[in-house]
Parts: C-alpha cells; structure tokens; sequence
C-alpha cells in the first residue's frame, strides 16, 4: 500500500489533514465521527476529480489504516486524538512527501482534542512554513466570547472565560502568521476574524448547496413512522448545548395545538458525548422530551435516511443561542429547498449579501424568517405559517432562490483557485461556495 501511496507525492497533491470517516463503514461506527469529517469525506471526493488528494487522517479502530477512497483520493491514518506524540509526528508525514506544497486544514477546536494539543498542532504549522509548505486552513469557528458557549464548552466563573477569551484572539492572530490563506464561512465570521488576522489572508465562502431531491412526503413519513397528517417541524444535527434544543423542548411543552409536531433529528456529539457535563446536559433534554407527546426524538441519523427525514419535514427550525460558525443544517434544509425560521441569534447572515437579496426576492421581512428565544413568539409563527400559505411559499421561495446562488457547480474550481494561486484571479473581495455536509 506504501508504494501505492508514493504516487501522491507530487506538486499537484494536496495533503490534507482532517479526520474523515471510514468509506465501508454502517451508520454505527459513522456516528462516531465529527462535523469536520462529513465536510470532508464530501468535500476530497469532489476535489479528487480534479487533483490527486492525500488525507493525513485521524486514527480508528478500521482495519486497513491506508486505503484508496477512489484514484486520485488516498487515505493515510496517521494521527490520534489527544495524543501528543501523534499531533507532532504530523509534520514529519507531511514533509516525508516533499513534493507536495499545498497543506489544507479543516479545523475546528476540538478536532485534536483540547488546548494542548491545539497549541502543539501550532507547532507543526511553524515547521511546515518554515519548509515553504502553502498552508490553508478552514476556521469552522470564529468564537470571541466563550461566555455565550457556556452550555458547549463547561467554561464559567469569571476568570476562566476570561483567559479563554484572550487566549482565543492570540491563537486567531498566530493563525494569521502561519498560514497563506484562512477559509471562513460567511462574512460575519471574517468581519470577527479580520480584528485579528489581515483582510487580504481571509476568503469568505458559504456552505454550498446541491440540488436534492425530495421523497413524497406520505411514502418518507410512512417509511419512518412518523405521523402522516401532522404539521411536523425538525430540528436538525447534533444535540449541543448552544443549538437551543432546551428552549424547544420548553416551548414544546406549552403548546396547545394538536395537529403540529417538533421532530428532534439528531444523536451525541462525539466530541463531548465522554463529557460529564454534556451527558448530564444531554440526559436531562431527553428525560423532558420523552414525557412530551408533541416531542419525536429519533437519535443519529445516518446519510441513507438524511434525505427521508428532511422530505417528511414541513418547517427547518435552527433555534440555536449564539451564532459561532456557519450552520450545516440550514445548507441541508437549502439543498433540500426546504422552508425555514431561525432565531434572531442568527440575524448575522443577514449581513450576507446573497441572504439580503434571496430575501428581498421572496418578499419576505426579518420577522417572517427570525425569531426570537421566546416560547409565544415561537409557537405564534409556526402556527401562521402553517396556515398561511402565501407565508409558506415565500419561504419556499427563499430557501429555493438562496439554494441556487450557493449552488455547488463551481465549488471545486473555487478550492483549486485558492489551493493554488497562480491559477486564479484575484479573489479579493468575492465570495465563493464550498460543498458542506454535517450531521
């Protein structure tokens, strides 16, 4: 397999480090992986149409550590979670393949597992741009205040956030030393992240969307017995502290209507599923929705039944608490040009230009779209677009017009014009669109 692998180390590779899900794998060991690994494993297959790609990937428990996903894609398991050694021997394995210049780096915080080995992986980016490695990293989280993540991260008191906070800007401002270019989703997070790194290092994009087709409703419910005549509203993804699934449930519980359901799609998040905290968090939400009729908990849903539980939906809800990162369900529900309401947390994708437009195109105002953590104001505007059906169709017509400018046909070209520059034109000041999944 070595040997096989030998044929990536070339100009044109480009080395990936990530994790990335086992290919032959069931819905059992896939719903160990994060976020990062879905965007991935989606991302490098399309990449790997047009350039070789090599995943210098996080270690599991599959056989076959080296492997071929497709041709041009190849994996290598090279690195551990929270394992020291493991973080640092990552730019040996990188410089072993000489040839390759372009180093791509998916990353959120959690993704080598803590501080340490945050600052370690510091460490291998300062030895790969003292090789002349171009490094690009994907920031999936633009956090400046870990107070508002107080029911994600277990970080309180005054003096912990506090240093947290500090320590955030500066990792941001060294971030912005060693790498040639940062990805970042959505201008929201660049106008926070340009406080720290320069403007001209950081490239806006959005979580892409592709045209899914969607399952008659009566045949995706009865396939997983869901009720077939209610009004059924989903929120979709991991249970996190931050996505204001406890605000749902509350609201849930208070409400009158008989005919209109809240179908809670999603399992742990296996970052945090070890963590007391989180399991005490995750208990506890569960215990309330499981004594609410009008509650549906389904658990994990693996990619077969993705597409099934988003044609059964009538409404996408992203009632999340704070705005950190760029949502994968909201670019699901797009993809699938499902109608959706968000909570006022998230009013800055409105500072997106392609948001403002699709609005004005659906004729729609801040207040048919946002809403705020409040139980009445909730239950009052899933009940009027239930019965509205002008309201229903301009959210249709939303979702549909802003699936389209975030369409996925050029994302590919877009990845290659930043990975390699001297292919591209400037891309100062544009946007581009990149081909996202989360669960």
């Amino acid at each position: 397999m070595k040997k096989n692998l030998d044929k990536f180390n070339h100009q044109d590779t480009i080395a990936v480090i990530t994790s990335f899900p086992n290919p032959k794998e069931g819905a059992k060991r896939k719903r160990e992986f994060n976020a990062i690994a879905w965007h991935s494993e989606k991302t490098l297959k399309d990449l790997s149409n047009y350039r070789r790609v090599i995943v210098l990937a996080e270690k599991n428990s599959y056989k076959g550590q080296s492997y071929f996903v497709n041709k041009n894609l190849g994996v290598k398991r090279v690195w551990s979670k929270k394992s020291n050694f493991s973080i640092l021997s990552l730019a040996w394995e990188v410089l072993k393949m000489d040839y390759i210049k372009t180093v791509y780096i998916p990353f959120e915080f959690n993704l080598f597992g803590g501080t340490i080995h945050n600052l370690l992986f510091l460490f291998v980016l300062l030895i790969l741009r003292l090789r002349q490695k171009r490094i690009v990293i994907e920031v999936h989280q633009v956090i400046e205040n870990v107070e508002k993540l107080s029911k994600h991260v277990n970080i309180q008191g005054r003096i912990l956030p506090a240093f947290y906070n500090l320590g955030l800007k500066i990792y941001y401002f060294l971030f912005g030393l060693l790498a040639n270019n940062i990805i970042v989703f959505e201008q929201e997070l660049k106008n926070r992240l340009k406080k720290y790194v320069p403007e001209t290092k950081i490239i806006t994009l959005s979580l892409s969307t592709q045209k899914n087709k969607l399952t008659n409703k009566i045949y995706a419910r009865k396939k997983l017995g869901l009720p077939k005549k209610d009004f059924l509203v989903m929120a979709f993804g991991y249970i996190n502290g931050y996505k204001g699934l406890d605000f749902m449930v509350e609201a849930f519980a208070k409400s009158q209507t008989r005919n209109i359901r809240l179908v809670i799609a999603g399992g742990k998040n296996p970052y945090l599923r070890d963590q007391k905290f989180y399991q005490r968090f995750y208990r506890n939400l569960i215990s309330k929705a499981e004594t609410i009729k009008k509650i549906i908990l389904t658990g994990f849903v693996p990619d077969k039944k993705v597409g099934l539980y988003f044609s059964a939906a009538d409404l996408i809800v992203l009632p999340y608490e704070v705005f950190m990162s760029a949502s994968g369900p909201f670019s699901l529900a797009l993809s699938y040009g499902k109608p959706i309401i968000l909570s006022n947390k998230l009013i800055p994708y409105f500072k997106s230009a392609d948001f403002r437009l699709s609005l004005k195109e659906a004729k729609l105002g801040l207040n048919d779209i946002f809403f705020p953590l409040n139980s009445a104001f909730l239950l009052a505007l899933i009940k009027k677009i239930k019965s509205n059906k002008n309201l229903y169709h301009q959210l249709l017509l939303f979702s549909k017009s802003l699936a389209v400018k975030r369409s996925s046909k050029s994302v590919k070209h877009n990845y290659l014009s930043i990975f390699f520059p001297p292919l591209r034109p400037s891309l100062k000041g544009g946007e581009t669109r990149v081909n996202l999944a989360y669960n």
